[in-house]
C-alpha cells in the first residue's frame, strides 16, 4: 500500500471495491471543524474560511468512507450540521441587506451559493426593476423641472 493522488471520484470507486483507504482532508477532522464553528459563532457577520467544497466532500466521505475518518463520524455530521445551520442562517441574515448592484458572498462554498441562487435572482430582478422605475422617475421630473425653467 502506497499514497496515491487521485480524484475523489476515482477514490470513491477503488473504496467501493474494497481496493483502498482514502486519506481525509486535514479540515475533515473534529478539532479543525470545531475550531471553525467557533469562529462562526464569534464574528457573526464573517463567514469562517472554508474549502469551496466542503459541504460536497464531507457528505461523500461520510457516506462512502466514514471508516477512514480519524473521528467518529457521528460527531463530524453533527458538527458539519451545525456549522451548516449557522452559515445558513448568517447568509439569509446577509441577503436582508442587498441592494439592486450588489450583494457580497464572500466566503460561501459553491453548494451554499447553489442552495440561495433562486431567491436571490428573483429578488435582485426585482430591485433592479425598482431602481429602474425610480430612476425613471427621477429623469422625468428633471426634464419636467428644465421645461419649467425654460417658460
Amino acid at each position: 500500500m502506497r499514497r496515491e493522488r487521485v480524484p475523489l471520484w476515482v477514490a470513491v470507486i477503488l473504496k467501493s471495491q474494497n481496493k483502498c483507504s482514502i486519506v481525509p482532508p486535514k479540515w475533515m477532522s473534529l478539532a479543525y471543524l470545531t475550531e471553525k464553528h467557533e469562529e462562526e459563532i464569534r464574528k457573526p457577520g464573517m463567514f469562517s474560511d472554508l474549502p469551496w467544497n466542503w459541504l460536497e466532500v464531507s457528505k461523500m466521505l461520510l457516506s462512502k468512507a466514514s471508516d477512514d475518518l480519524s473521528d467518529p463520524s457521528h460527531q463530524l455530521r453533527s458538527i458539519i450540521q451545525d456549522l451548516r445551520e449557522i452559515r445558513l442562517v448568517k447568509s439569509r441574515k446577509g441577503l436582508r441587506e442587498l441592494n439592486e448592484s450588489n450583494i457580497q458572498l464572500n466566503g460561501l462554498s459553491l453548494m451554499e451559493i447553489n442552495e440561495l441562487r433562486p431567491f436571490v435572482l428573483t429578488v435582485m430582478n426585482k430591485l433592479r426593476k425598482l431602481h429602474d422605475t425610480k430612476s425613471g422617475r427621477n429623469a422625468e421630473a428633471e426634464e419636467m423641472d428644465v421645461e419649467d425653467e425654460d417658460d
